[in-house]
């Protein structure tokens, strides 16, 4: 049930970031790309698994949790920091919708 529920969380919180961060005019652009990351990571993430679970035993579990753990507490902060930067934006710019140029 706890799985479940972090599922759901999940792709409740992957969808709204994609969505909320993508300018207007790039809203596909954004969708693509956070698909693109999903698929990745079904195609690589059974390699990995087994590869650290299976052969490194106890010592490849303890890497997957640091892991999860890392993710866990970076991705928070890279979307605060991609919800400050969308913030920062010039309010010209955010009318056209278009990324400035740095």
């Amino acid at each position: 049930m706890i799985h479940t529920i972090g599922e759901l969380w999940h792709s409740a919180a992957g969808f709204e970031v994609s969505f909320a961060l993508a300018p207007q005019h790039a809203t596909g652009q954004y969708l693509g790309v956070f698909g693109l990351g999903a698929g990745l990571a079904e195609a690589l993430g059974p390699s990995l698994l087994i590869s650290l679970c299976i052969a490194w035993g106890r010592p490849g579990w303890y890497v997957v949790g640091a892991l999860f753990t890392v993710t866990g507490l970076v991705a928070p902060l890279a979307v605060r920091r991609a919800e400050y930067r969308q913030r920062s934006r010039p309010t010209h710019i955010k009318a056209l919708g278009k990324a400035p140029v740095d």
